[in-house]
């Protein structure tokens, strides 16, 4: 993201900060808040460049920048809750989102409950990233090419 659009971005943050409810619960400021900065981005995007910042190439990048100041805003933590309509589900601690080729994985192998042992990958790296509790399957991620 050029220097431009990031203090375009960071000014439509503050403005959307500016304008969300701060009365009401955490839930509601927050889809206030992303509600207000995706329309005030959109506005000032458009009039500037001529495109609304969801067609903008950076998208992702101002994404995460988005996030991170929601953090700072409301000093919250990010909380990784399993993706329920994948099907898959992760008996004991998960340590993280899961992974698409997880999920595609289980879904062929009929697998629906796994162990995460992506904590004890630094102790033991041939260890298997996932391992199923009900079947003899083991996931590791797939080889980088």
């Amino acid at each position: 993201m050029d220097k431009d659009r990031a203090i375009i971005t960071q000014v439509c943050a503050k403005i959307a900060a500016d304008l969300t409810d701060k009365s009401t619960d955490v839930d509601t400021r927050l889809g206030e808040f992303a509600t207000l900065f995706s329309t005030v981005s959109d506005i000032l995007m458009e009039s500037i460049y001529g495109e609304t910042a969801t067609t903008a190439p950076t998208l992702a990048e101002q994404n995460s920048k988005v996030v991170s100041m929601v953090k700072e805003a409301f000093n919250a933590e990010e909380v990784f809750t399993p993706n329920a309509s994948a099907g898959v589900s992760v008996k004991g601690q998960q340590h993280g989102p899961l992974p698409e080729w997880l999920i595609k994985a289980c879904k062929r192998d009929g697998v629906t409950l796994v162990y995460d042992n992506r904590d004890g990958l630094a102790a033991n790296p041939k260890r298997p990233s996932f391992k199923a509790v009900d079947a003899e399957k083991a996931y590791w991620p797939p080889r980088s090419r």
